[in-house]
């Protein structure tokens, strides 16, 4: 009779723990409030854990039926990481000072496979950080040519992570890999190459939580490479019209985006007027997209650069919309699109930007 009660005990036990994990861990040097946070397909987030104590201690227990992609933060610090939840327990190591070389040990299949290409990752970062100690000792940080090395060496390494994201995306069908992109979602739509990641992702990732919250912004992206049809924008001019691209009808047009603040848009409009100038009675058609906020500033750039082709702007600044719509990070910044307002060049400046628009007006 006793077997059978122990037996029974231990299978209600059993049970009890199936679905649940346990984290526990330190955050040093952090004396305030520490979340287990979820985030849904449209990006609002779920407090699935709080806790706040004096010596950065916590303890999150819960339950899960499936691998849930989960970060845990330290509020008002940088200090923000990953945790997939899954059946089994964790333990945690991590440091405000340091918000970078978080550990997470323990947890189930996904945390192991997102453990192995952090190893990558830190394998990277170390070779990254080596080289640019050695560039910074020969040359001094404050020397430009060491800069110049150093921008390389930077640059250098994120083409390398960028080909072991790729190995990895397309080697792992799961969670791991959506929640991967998820995380690096701004960085992606700034270099706008997250509408190609999100192509390498299965149908399984697809389908995940991060998969689609994920999804609309590649779809937008994918608009703004080349290839893709530029969105519309419809502003007002200099003199209070309503002007929009999709209304401009030409053969080629450039998109240009600049500012009357902006010092290297400026020294950039004598190129794009010659352009203008060479090509307008062939089919060329330009709009300038101001990122400015004061009117009589724009007006006064216009006529100063002599700027005769077609203007526009809400006069927002970094506020306007044309930075979310064109994922506009900096400036001067310049689209090609063809009379079907298909993008055919982005980027382009001096004789890269002339052999472009040849390129659309001979079709």
């Amino acid at each position: 009779m006793k077997k059978s009660v122990i037996l029974v005990g231990l299978l209600l036990m059993g049970l009890q723990m199936f679905g649940q994990y346990k984290i526990e861990g330190q955050i040093k040097n952090h004396g305030g409030r520490i979340l287990l946070l979820v985030q849904d397909a449209i990006g609002q987030y779920d407090t699935l854990g709080n806790s706040i104590t004096a010596d950065g201690k916590f303890c999150f227990t819960g339950k899960v039926e499936q691998p849930i992609a989960a970060e845990i933060r330290a509020v008002n610090t940088r200090l923000c990481f990953p945790v997939f939840l899954e059946n089994g327990n964790y333990e945690i190591d991590a440091d405000v000072k340091q918000p970078k070389a978080y550990k997470v040990v323990g947890g189930g299949e996904m945390q192991d496979i997102r453990n192995e290409f952090r190893k990558k990752e830190f394998m990277l970062q170390h070779e990254c950080d080596s080289l640019r100690k050695e560039y910074e000792k020969t040359y001094g940080k404050d020397d430009y040519f060491g800069k110049l090395q150093i921008k390389g060496l930077l640059l250098q390494y994120e083409d390398l992570y960028d080909k072991a994201e790729d190995e990895f995306l397309k080697a792992n069908d799961n969670i791991v890999s959506a929640s991967l992109l998820a995380w690096r979602k701004d960085r992606l739509m700034e270099k706008k190459n997250l509408s190609k990641k999100y192509d390498l992702l299965g149908k399984k990732a697809k389908a995940t939580i991060p998969g689609c919250y994920v999804k609309p912004y590649a779809e937008k992206i994918a608009a703004l490479i080349v290839g893709g049809i530029a969105p519309d924008l419809q502003m007002k001019t200099p003199d209070g019209k309503s002007l929009s691209i999709y209304g401009v009808k030409a053969k080629a047009k450039i998109i240009d985006f600049w500012a009357s603040w902006c010092g290297p848009c400026r020294a950039e409009n004598p190129n794009v007027k010659k352009v203008y100038e060479k090509y307008k009675s062939k089919g060329l058609e330009i709009i300038g997209v101001s990122l400015d906020v004061k009117v009589d500033a724009w007006r006064k750039a216009i006529e100063t650069d002599g700027l005769p082709w077609l203007h526009m702007s809400d006069l927002k600044g970094w506020n306007s919309i044309v930075t979310d719509v064109y994922q506009i990070h900096g400036i001067p910044m310049l689209f090609v699109l063809d009379e079907n307002n298909r993008i055919v060049g982005e980027g382009l400046r001096g004789e890269e930007l002339e052999k472009c628009v040849q390129k659309v007006l001979a079709q």
